[in-house]
């Protein structure tokens, strides 16, 4: 059973994508920007400042060479972290030097907004501040200090309004892009990214109990009642399935009228268990008057014997049993070894 790439268009993965891009476009820009600086400095004779721009050239470059090599996330990172020292080493640097280098603090709070989360970007944005007023503070006058607090206190007004509302967007992308628009479930996406998770060993579980359950005789309830009857009937079987479920159990809505559970790490016969269950819980409850049952189809994987696809594919395997003996029963893989449990 081909669960396509689980990674694919997975918001994580995204992120650190742009992420990645936006490092690297930067540190070829500053690259320039500093080559750029470092030979006018140095016609001017202004050593100082021109040593300042080959020194972050220098840096940049690395930066370049660091994102080319490293895993993308941990390549943006190192980048944010760097570009961020820097600024704290100007600031210091400029005052031993006396010379000006308050346009450098600009750069501060959107490199931080890039590494950190809303609420540690705003003290570090704030901290730095003051710092960097503080230098300032040593070779300027005190109405230019007073100038560039106030600038750069509206700079970190946007920036952390930015990082905020970017923040709370990305936690409801997240979400959206995690469960099922209907029901509310983990939907398929993250199932595959889950089974994926459960064979490499990232998931943390050395078993895993499968279930897949289908509602029976489905079809026939959209033809008698109507497609929004049909979605009102999934949306309740959900709620009811996820009403037994305990925590630790993952909930998806496999496709259409189907569910699957994941029971990670589940002790001996407590998949059999849960199962029944679910199935006593859904054919006791009703919908709009109506009453549905569902089959469900059982497999276990254990780490080093066999994949878990294999033990998907089982579960597969047991539900169209199920419904071939009759419906509104579980059946266990192997099949062959296991008599229907049901009513």
């Amino acid at each position: 059973m081909d669960l396509g790439d689980p990674r694919r268009e997975a918001f994580p993965k995204v992120r650190e994508e742009l992420r990645w891009r936006v490092a690297l476009v930067l540190a070829l820009l500053i690259s320039l920007v500093m080559a750029t600086l470092g030979v006018i400095n140095t016609r001017l004779s202004t050593i100082d400042t021109a040593l300042l721009s080959w020194a972050v050239l220098c840096i940049c470059l690395g930066c370049v060479i660091v994102l080319l090599r490293l895993p993308k996330d941990k390549g943006a990172t190192v980048f944010f972290i760097t570009m961020a020292t820097i600024l704290v080493g100007v600031m210091a640097y400029g005052m031993v030097f006396d010379r000006s280098m308050q346009h450098w603090a600009y750069i501060f709070p959107p490199v931080v907004a890039f590494l950190l989360r809303a609420g540690p970007a705003l003290v570090a944005m704030l901290a730095f501040g003051v710092y960097a007023a503080l230098m300032l503070s040593a070779n300027a006058p005190a109405v230019d200090v007073v100038r560039f607090s106030s600038a750069y206190g509206l700079v970190v007004c946007f920036m952390y309004t930015y990082a905020l509302l970017q923040e709370k967007a990305a936690r409801m992308l997240r979400h959206q892009s995690n469960h099922d628009a209907l029901t509310r479930c983990l939907n398929r996406r993250r199932f595959n990214e889950t089974m994926e998770k459960l064979q490499s060993g990232r998931l943390g579980a050395s078993s895993c109990t499968i279930l897949l359950i289908d509602l029976d005789e489905f079809k026939s309830v959209n033809d008698r009642l109507g497609h929004l009857a049909g979605d009102r009937i999934i949306t309740h079987t959900a709620m009811t399935l996820a009403g037994v479920l305990r925590e630790g159990s993952l909930l998806f809505r496999y496709g259409g009228e189907e569910f699957a559970v994941l029971l990670p790490n589940a002790r001996d016969g407590e998949g059999e268990r849960v199962a029944e269950r679910l199935r006593q819980a859904v054919a006791e409850t009703s919908t709009d008057g109506v009453s549905v049952t569902v089959s469900i189809g059982l497999a276990q994987w254990r780490e080093g014997e066999g994949t878990a696809l294999e033990s998907l594919d089982h579960a597969d395997q047991a539900l169209y049993q199920a419904k071939r003996a009759g419906r509104n029963c579980i059946i266990s893989h192997p099949a062959a070894e296991n008599s229907p449990a049901g009513p």
